[in-house]
């Protein structure tokens, strides 16, 4: 998979175009993302740009935004990239709230959106349950169920929520000095 900008949707008119091919060169020369092998997809309508598509980690998507942003020609921009990270959470959290699937560990792993599940279960109605959970995800491009069948049900552990004392410091804790 190499770097790839998608040209746009629509025929842009001249000074678009200039402004299209000026933010595909500033991302471009960004060599993390480039390396990184992300897949954009740069929107122009007047002096606004919209940035989709996907990059790995979150720096990558505000850095992006970041360049496009101080070019003096651009008045707007609109990031909608998505980052893997934003996917292992979405994906982790669909899993947790589902009754068939938050009994067990399941490992999360995302790269260009597509979703790695590792782990193990008790059984197929699970594994293929974890399936169903993932692909509803609308962050998710693809789904790789790498999860094993013969694991048992974990409990769920409930932690204590804070109380608000916990918020209040105690200066003599807080000074080191003893009472």
């Amino acid at each position: 998979m190499s770097w790839i900008v998608r040209a746009p949707d629509r025929d842009l008119q001249r000074n678009e175009k200039k402004l299209y091919t000026r933010a595909r060169r500033v991302l471009w020369d960004y060599e993390p993302l480039r390396a990184s092998h992300a897949e954009i997809y740069i929107d122009v309508d007047d002096d606004r740009v919209r940035l989709r598509g996907r990059v790995r980690t979150q720096p990558q998507k505000l850095i992006a935004s970041m360049l496009v942003e101080r070019m003096p020609e651009v008045s707007t921009v609109v990031n909608e990239l998505i980052a893997d990270p934003d996917v292992v959470r979405a994906v982790a959290d669909a899993l947790a709230e589902d009754e068939r699937t938050a009994a067990y560990v399941i490992r999360v792993d995302a790269r260009h959106g597509v979703v790695i599940l590792r782990g193990q279960v008790a059984s197929d109605a699970v594994k293929e349950a974890a399936t169903a959970v993932v692909s509803a995800v609308p962050v998710v491009a693809s789904v790789r169920n790498q999860l094993t069948v013969g694991g048992d049900a974990r409990p769920s552990v409930a932690l204590a929520r804070p109380t608000a004392a916990a918020d209040v410091a105690d200066p003599a804790a807080v000074s080191g000095a003893r009472p």
